[in-house]
């Protein structure tokens, strides 16, 4: 009898302790994303409090839950400087409804497992280096109302699969390069052109650009040969050179037509390659000499506050300097951080040469360079606006390389 109460004893505390371990595992949504953080590279250390011993992820940094069952509702991790790709293993977190990556450094593609997480209610990825098109199934995240997808690398033709996206109220695809024809169809019929902005391959009524054949001719043509065509050829001479004068009278008209739009094509040749691929937005100052033009879309701040910022730079906020002048470091009222060069005097040259040559620079986005965010002239200096990476300069890396 002692051995079998003993047995029975042995038997429940097992039970207790297997209990106990089970409880303290991380979930299974706390393993996707640390999944997902593996294909990351986390430069300033933003998510070191993922880990894996852990029992549910709700707390970690950027990371919110649903109360009754702990499943992940939402990632915000926007302006961090992550690296990496997107993992597919996003398609695991079923339960989420935001997505905020945007103002980062990812590249690749988006995966096709995003489509799984029907749930989703708002996708924001714009401003980092994304390539590849929209997954195809992008029409089944019906719950969605936000997607932002604008300033990266993308291309292909946009899915129709977006206009049976109902509840959608924002759509953001400016500043990549799809190209064809934009699907007048459901909620893609309700948006215009600022949804579409920067991408000069588009066409269709939201951009109020025709889309044309291979021959450079509307795709819907008036018909062209009338009933009479079919008639016998036996006709009187005033028939016959009616017709000819009326053929006659057609091409020139259609001549004349190719060669007014030719002579309109080479005259804003020059203005449409600069502005082919970047949205520029000029903002001037009450005073006639302070001017803040940014790229890749606006800055998130007013400008009255970057002028400020700019304004207040001194010697405290020197990071570096080099033979065109010295580096500053900006941080912003919610402690957005970004590199600003000032332009040593003897570099400048006249101010128009100045602006346009920035403009062609600012159009440039590249995964091995630091993206140029705008300039700002002021009535005594000219200022870069880069952004900030916290990793030091490449001076300093190469010199901490030879001095070894």
């Amino acid at each position: 009898m002692k051995m079998v109460l003993l047995l029975w004893i042995l038997s429940v505390i097992s039970s207790a302790t297997l209990l106990s371990t089970g409880s303290l595992a991380l979930s299974e949504d706390g393993l996707t994303l640390l999944e997902i953080m593996s294909t990351w590279n986390d430069s300033r250390n933003i998510l070191a409090n993922w880990q894996a011993t852990d029992e549910s992820p709700c707390k970690w940094t950027g990371i919110s839950c649903h109360p009754h069952d702990q499943r992940v509702s939402s990632i915000n991790l926007p302006y961090m400087e992550l690296g990496g790709i997107i993992s597919p293993s996003i398609g695991k977190l079923s339960r989420l409804q935001r997505l905020a990556l945007h103002q980062n450094s990812l590249h690749g593609s988006i995966p096709y497992e995003i489509t799984q997480c029907t749930d989703l209610r708002a996708i924001y990825l714009r401003a980092n280096y994304l390539q590849g098109g929209i997954p195809a199934d992008i029409g089944n995240l019906s719950h969605l109302t936000i997607l932002d997808l604008s300033s990266n690398s993308l291309k292909g033709a946009i899915p129709s699969a977006i206009g049976r996206l109902a509840r959608l109220r924002h759509l953001n695809l400016s500043a990549n390069f799809f190209s064809g024809e934009i699907p007048d169809f459901g909620s893609l019929s309700t948006f215009g052109n600022n949804s579409f902005i920067g991408n000069s391959d588009l066409c269709g009524r939201q951009v109020h650009k025709p889309c044309r054949t291979s021959l450079g001719f509307p795709a819907v043509l008036p018909h062209a040969a009338s009933d009479e065509a079919a008639v016998p050829p036996k006709r009187s001479s005033h028939y016959i050179k009616g017709l000819l004068i009326g053929v006659m009278s057609t091409m020139a008209i259609i001549l004349l037509v190719l060669l007014v739009f030719l002579w309109i094509c080479l005259l804003s040749k020059k203005e449409r390659a600069a502005k082919k691929y970047t949205e520029v937005k000029k903002q001037v100052n009450q005073e006639a000499s302070t001017k803040l033009i940014t790229f890749h879309g606006d800055l998130p701040y007013p400008s009255c506050e970057i002028i400020e910022k700019l304004e207040s730079l001194d010697e405290e906020d020197v990071v570096g300097s080099g033979g065109f002048g010295t580096v500053y470091r900006m941080v912003m009222n919610d402690c957005g951080t970004f590199a600003v060069k000032r332009i040593d005097r003897s570099r400048e040259g006249s101010d128009q040469g100045f602006e346009r040559e920035l403009e062609i620079l600012g159009s440039i986005k590249h995964i091995n360079l630091v993206n140029l965010r705008g300039y700002c002239r002021l009535p005594m200096s000219k200022l870069l606006i880069y952004d900030y990476l916290a990793m030091g300069s490449l001076d300093d890396f190469l010199h901490g390389i030879l001095s070894f």
